[in-house]
């Protein structure tokens, strides 16, 4: 009887951590363009051939303390390493990734947060922590 419960369990527990993680989908340059165009104040940039040597795309949203930037790499090695080496270990952020996708959340005073899916990586942030609410929201019109 002990052990039909415990196979009980152990299918429950990984129904339930399978029901929890996210099946993010990257984001496109278009779609990461129309979202900005419609927000009042943030002014968007092409940064692609000032750092062509290191990304396929880079684009800047910036405005109101808030700036976000969509990277392209050419692969989603490439993308994986480039949170893990600016970010993993680091005393104010904290990392985090599976084989899908990863984030790096900031534990300072600024608010800071990076989602990385496939070959994309976006970057959101603010010096001002109070800018959490804003930035999560834009987060989720992305679709992460």
């Amino acid at each position: 009887m002990k052990r039909i419960l415990m196979v009980v369990m152990l299918i429950i527990i990984s129904l339930f951590f399978t029901g929890c993680t996210n099946n993010y989908k990257p984001i496109t340059y278009t779609r990461f363009n129309e979202v900005f165009k419609n927000k009042n104040n943030f002014m968007i940039i092409n940064q692609t051939l000032k750092y062509q040597d290191r990304f396929e795309r880079c684009i800047e949203a910036s405005g109101n303390n808030i700036q976000f930037i969509y990277y392209e790499f050419k692969t989603t090695e490439d993308a994986v390493n480039y949170l893990k080496d600016n970010y993993k270990g680091r005393k104010k952020y904290r990392y985090k990734s599976n084989n899908k996708v990863s984030t790096v959340k900031c534990k300072d005073n600024m608010y800071f947060e990076a989602v990385q899916v496939d070959k994309i990586v976006i970057v959101g942030n603010s010096p001002l922590k109070v800018n959490k609410k804003i930035i999560k929201s834009i987060f989720k019109e992305l679709g992460y």
